[in-house]
Parts: C-alpha cells; sequence; structure tokens
C-alpha cells in the first residue's frame, strides 16, 4: 500500500470480486476504505480461496489505500439472548474476524447488538464474552475489534458512551479492541455535535470513559433526523439535522488526523465529491 496523504475515504463496492475494491477507492480519491468481506445479508459465505486473498492483498498493495476496515454483517447480534440465535451470530462474527485475518484487514467494525428486551446489564455481558471468545480463536490475529457507537433505535446498545466504556473495560484486550464514532449515530443518540459546546463536551466525556487512544475510526455522516431522535438515517455532508459547520469542526480537529475517516453517507455516486469537500473542510482555517 502507498503512504496516502491522509485517512479519508468511503464504504467501496466488492462487486466483482474483493480484489476489485482498491482500485475503485483510488478512482474516487480515497485513501482508507471500508468493505463488506461478505454479503451482509447471509448468514453464511464461500470460504475464501488462497487465489482471491492473493488477488486482494495484491490489489491493495498496488493502490493508495492505508487503512482497510470491514464492516460485519447487519445480521450479527452478538447480544442476543437466545442460545440458538446467539450461536449462529457467533459463528458468523467468527467467520468474519478469519476473513479480516486471512485478508491482513486490521479493523473489523460491528454494532454491538440488540438486548431484545433482556436488559443491557446482560447484554454488555454477552457481547463482551463474544469478543472475548472470537480474540481466543486467533490469538495472533493482527486484526482489531471496534464496536460502533449506535443511534439507539429500539433495544440497541452503544447509543451511551457508558456501554461502549462497559464493554471494552470487560473484554480486558486494550492492543486488540477499540471504537468507531458514527457522527450520525451519536447526534441522534443525544450527543450535540452540532454545537461547539455540545462537541467539546462529548469527546471530553468519550476520553474520560473509553479514552480517545481507543478511538480508530470514524464514519462521517450528516442526519436526516433530529438531535436525540434515536433513528439511524444518514444524510449527504452538509445537508442534514447535524449540517456543514459541526462537520468541518471534525475534519479541522487536528487530534483526529491519524484517525481513518470513512464516508457512508446514502449516495455512493457522490463519495468523490464528499471525499474532496471534507478535505477542503480540513484545509479551510475557521
Amino acid at each position: 500500500m502507498s503512504p496516502a496523504r491522509d485517512l479519508i475515504g468511503c464504504h467501496v463496492s466488492t462487486a466483482g470480486g474483493l480484489h476489485q475494491a482498491p482500485a475503485r477507492a483510488d478512482e474516487l480519491g480515497a485513501s482508507v476504505m471500508q468493505i463488506f468481506t461478505a454479503n451482509q445479508r447471509t448468514w453464511k459465505a464461500p470460504a475464501l480461496s488462497d487465489e482471491q486473498v492473493s488477488a486482494f492483498r495484491e490489489a491493495l498493495d498496488a493502490s493508495s489505500v492505508s487503512v482497510v476496515m470491514s464492516h460485519d454483517s447487519y445480521l450479527i447480534n452478538l447480544a442476543n439472548p437466545t442460545e440458538e440465535m446467539r450461536a449462529r451470530s457467533m459463528a458468523a462474527f467468527l467467520a468474519e474476524y478469519e476473513r479480516c485475518t486471512r485478508l491482513g484487514i486490521p479493523l473489523l467494525n460491528f454494532h454491538p447488538g440488540a438486548h431484545l428486551g433482556e436488559g443491557e446489564e446482560r447484554a454488555i455481558a454477552l457481547v463482551a464474552d463474544g469478543m472475548k471468545r472470537t480474540l481466543d480463536a486467533l490469538p495472533d490475529s493482527g486484526t482489531m475489534l471496534v464496536v460502533e457507537a449506535t443511534a439507539g433505535q429500539g433495544t440497541n446498545l452503544g447509543h451511551r458512551l457508558e456501554h461502549l466504556a462497559a464493554i471494552l473495560e470487560a473484554v480486558s484486550a486494550p492492543e486488540r479492541t477499540g471504537v468507531c464514532i458514527d457522527t450520525q449515530h451519536v447526534f441522534a443518540a443525544g450527543y450535540d455535535l452540532k454545537s461547539e459546546r455540545g462537541y467539546l463536551a462529548f469527546f471530553k466525556q468519550l476520553d474520560q470513559l473509553v479514552g480517545l487512544d481507543r478511538l480508530v475510526g470514524f464514519h462521517v455522516n450528516d442526519s436526516k433526523t433530529a438531535l436525540a431522535s434515536r433513528v439511524d438515517r444518514h444524510e449527504e455532508l452538509g445537508k442534514g439535522e447535524l449540517g456543514k459547520t459541526a462537520l468541518a469542526r471534525l475534519a479541522r480537529d487536528k487530534r483526529f488526523f491519524k484517525v481513518p475517516m470513512f464516508l457512508e453517507t446514502p449516495d455512493d455516486e457522490r463519495y468523490a465529491a464528499e471525499i474532496k469537500l471534507l478535505r477542503k473542510w480540513r484545509s479551510t482555517k475557521e
């Protein structure tokens, strides 16, 4: 992988094979990329062949992409209280971790899951247990498990920083675990990133509860829904309830220049333009 000028990119399609993604990222001007390593709507994925792994790694080495993050299947719920569905989630999660390990992908991002009425305390313990079992299964893996902050729809965990802190503390593997902050999610969860005061307060609390050193990725999205709506709906940059000023503040924050930023906005045909927009905001003084 070639050295990148920054750590700004987006989610990239793997249509036609995983090896197609790095060239697509280059075309978009992305220096980092997020991908699905398998169909996110199915429980089981075909095993990766040695040829597929080699093709992906070679394509990545030939590209300008410096960081890759995988997003696991939306079907997976490590907090599921029912034994059968939790076992299915664990199997799919471990398979994803194995794919990332083989492909040399350093970050595996996932939503912590939903407690389905059984309560947050038990759910946090279940998620942490699933993470520990996964890490123990591949002790030499270079892939980090990354817990994503959520908007808090339904019974989903992760909409409070206390949830993320409790999960990481229970796993007790700081070198192999981290967090990803989705700007839309935390805004919808009730953290006021829009105001400067709210922005500063949020990252102060993140530092106190989790540690800024545990922050390994951002999903940069505007929000279709209002502050504290608890609804997960992404919007194009500068066109939503968060708005340009708030997102530009994040882009310019020097504390996070070494933290990868991945766009997940709704129109992937605008990714190239939005990557340029983020870079413009980063280079423009207030």
